[in-house]
């Protein structure tokens, strides 16, 4: 047996092992093009309350507020849908099955919080509760890349970590800083995770590899 043919079948062994036990499908560009949405949405917030001089929650209308509602819905919306289609690509790539049952059982674990913030949201723009609205957000999200690391590797873990630390800021920061925490979150830490893949991919680290 030639060295190449020992080195393909390492290369098959570990994708077999990894594909067991970790999810490594998200591409390094999934989280890039996230972040850039969730600058976009910390923006709008931003452009929001800077337009209404508003500094105080008993400032904020329900109508008023609806839109900017509406603009976070479709970037939540948007990032899903692209992660989707570059995970999909990436497998296709690397001869991996994109949706398995460990993508199942990632992605499905995570619905009932998914649901639970959804309603919160409702709850709190009812109640006049806004300010709360992005601490409850960061904190969730932080909460669900947190259980993915189970599923993925520690780098989730880190990014979850993160999240819940900015979350906590935001329950306690006035109203100001809120598109701040929120841009560093839904657009910092995604940027950053993004970048720091796409630097362990050159190095050959967290990459789904081709058998052939």
């Amino acid at each position: 047996m030639g060295i190449s043919e020992i080195e393909q079948d390492i290369r098959l062994i570990r994708k077999v092992m990894e594909s067991a036990s970790r999810y490594t499908n998200i591409p390094a560009s999934g989280y890039v093009v996230t972040g850039v949405l969730g600058v976009l949405g910390a923006w709008r917030t931003s452009f929001f309350l800077k337009s209404r001089h508003i500094s105080e929650v008993a400032q904020i209308d329900l109508w008023e507020i609806k839109g900017l509602t509406v603009t976070w819905f479709l970037i939540f919306l948007s990032a899903i849908a692209v992660v989707v289609l570059l995970s999909w690509r990436k497998a296709k790539k690397y001869q991996a099955v994109a949706w398995n049952s460990l993508a199942a059982r990632m992605i499905l674990s995570q619905i009932p919080l998914v649901i639970v913030s959804g309603v919160l949201t409702i709850a709190m723009g009812l109640r006049g509760d806004y300010d709360l609205i992005p601490c409850m957000w960061l904190g969730i999200y932080g909460a669900i890349l947190y259980s993915f690391s189970y599923f993925t590797g520690i780098e989730h873990k880190v990014e979850g970590s993160l999240f819940i630390g900015l979350g906590t800021l935001a329950a306690f920061a006035p109203i100001q800083t809120l598109p701040l925490l929120l841009g560093l979150g839904f657009g910092g830490v995604h940027l950053m995770a993004g970048i720091v893949r796409a630097l362990l991919n050159k190095k050959g680290m967290h990459v789904s590899e081709s058998t052939e």
